[in-house]
């Protein structure tokens, strides 16, 4: 089953192109550019939502913005996860993982002890941040989108008015204020998605210039972007990240490529 948890991305060991000796060094080359961390707390937020914090001096200073991603080294892959939240004085990181199936990083993160080394890369754009700072905002997403959603949220004045909704399974409805996020929780019971349109439909937009966040499966972030285009509200910006899609990486990234195109 797919990790469900993890933006898909091509793995260090297939590269294309180049005889096989080139690609070996390109590989060891990229894994010394690694940054090397130590696992220092675990946090079970939920039974399968787990809060791991990475610490050390070569987190201190590091160039983070919110919304940004890195690379986890989990076994032999590469996954791409949002970090939650970062301190570059104190040189720590929180990565939220949503532990599904049997994928190598719901296995790492399943399995990671405190006092246990890992590696990452550096992090580069993903969902971006708030240009402007907005009368009010609204996330929506699930579960892989938790630590997602603190990054950009916690980023705002204390000024915005924050709403939204995470969906998740029944199993899983305390990760959220476990996290410390003020969101609703949705409880999925259908498909996914069909819990934040109904949590959708019975919202009404606060006033003022809007920042909208859609994140997590692929169709549920489409049919979440419609539902509020047939809406019109007036004055918002609307930002997309699927972060995972049943059909795999391929599709995923073209829904993904549409949606900039149709930001406005």
């Amino acid at each position: 089953m797919r990790d469900l948890a993890v933006l898909v991305e091509n793995d260090y060991h297939n590269q294309v192109g180049g005889s096989s000796n080139m690609t070996v060094m390109h590989s060891s080359k990229k894994r010394r550019d690694l940054i090397a961390a130590t696992v220092s707390e675990i946090e079970d937020l939920a039974p399968r939502v787990r809060r791991v914090r990475f610490a050390g001096s070569s987190l201190v200073g590091i160039d983070w913005k919110p919304g940004q991603k890195i690379k986890v080294e989990a076994g032999t892959k590469m996954r791409s996860y949002t970090p939650a939240r970062v301190d570059t004085k104190a040189g720590w990181m929180d990565v939220v993982f949503f532990l599904h199936g049997n994928g190598p990083a719901s296995l790492w993160a399943s399995s990671v002890c405190v006092g246990q080394s890992a590696r990452f890369k550096r992090p580069v754009k993903s969902m971006p941040s708030a240009k402007k700072t907005p009368d009010w905002a609204m996330f929506l997403g699930d579960e892989t989108a938790i630590g997602l959603a603190a990054a950009l949220l916690e980023d705002l004045p204390e000024t915005v008015q924050v709403v939204g909704a995470i969906e998740v399974d029944a199993l899983d409805s305390e990760a959220v204020e476990a996290f410390g996020l003020t969101l609703n929780v949705a409880i999925r019971q259908q498909q996914h998605g069909a819990a934040l349109l109904k949590w959708l439909s019975k919202t009404k937009f606060p006033e003022g210039r809007g920042m909208v966040w859609l994140s997590g499966e692929a169709n549920s972030v489409r049919a979440l972007k419609l539902a509020l285009a047939k809406r019109s509200p007036p004055n918002v910006k609307f930002r997309t990240k699927p972060y995972w899609k049943n059909k795999g990486h391929a599709h995923r990234k073209a829904l993904e490529n549409m949606d900039h195109l149709s930001h406005h």
